[in-house]
């Protein structure tokens, strides 16, 4: 075994090739950083990371699940000092955004990279952000359309403010208009997706 190996076990290999990855994805890009090169950054073997990423892909995988754990868990931060739908709603969108605004590079891996999107570990982390978006907006009863069509474009308004953001096609492209733009789209998407009631 090569000696820079010996000072990791083999439980915290797979943690700091991760944590060389998305230093050097934000660094340099997905598309031009290679295994060599992670393990460079980690100060391991350049075979080590094939004990747990047979491919950059599967490399790539792994840092989008880790980054949708995170964004999961920024969101459910994000809502748990309210109960009132409406703010939660509004809550989490703004933790969407920031998150995206924080981390361009891996934002931008999670949803525009090429990886096998069939891996477990990434299904089901996107899975459990894609219930949270359904459980933010299944309180709001009075929706004309479907909760799940309904979540679906809270999300891609949420995320297209977010990527049109990052490219700098908004406003001024600052955080604090970008914010004020998202609680302006949750009010207007709320507004109109709600039933109008027809009096008797």
């Amino acid at each position: 075994m090569d000696g820079k190996t010996d000072q990791y076990h083999h439980g915290n290999l797979k943690s700091a090739l991760l944590k060389a990855a998305s230093k050097l994805v934000e660094k340099i890009g997905v598309e031009r950083f290679t295994l060599r090169e992670v393990a460079r950054k980690a100060g391991v073997s350049h075979n080590a990371p094939y004990r747990h990423f047979p491919s950059k892909e599967s490399l790539v995988a792994s840092l989008a699940t880790e980054s949708f754990r995170q964004l999961h868990e920024n969101l459910l931060e994000a809502i748990e000092a309210s109960a009132e739908p409406a703010t939660r709603l509004h809550d989490a969108a703004i933790a969407y955004l920031r998150f995206a605004l924080k981390n361009p590079p891996r934002f931008n891996l999670m949803f525009h990279s090429k990886f096998d999107r069939q891996d477990p570990d990434y299904v089901a982390a996107y899975g459990a952000l894609v219930r949270l978006v359904g459980e933010l907006i299944e309180p709001h009863h009075n929706l004309a359309i479907a909760t799940e069509t309904a979540g679906e474009l809270v999300w891609a308004s949420i995320h297209g403010i977010a990527e049109l953001g990052l490219a700098g096609r908004l406003r001024d492209g600052s955080q604090p208009e970008l914010e004020q733009l998202t609680d302006a789209a949750i009010s207007a998407l709320l507004a109109g997706l709600r039933q109008e009631v027809t009096p008797h």
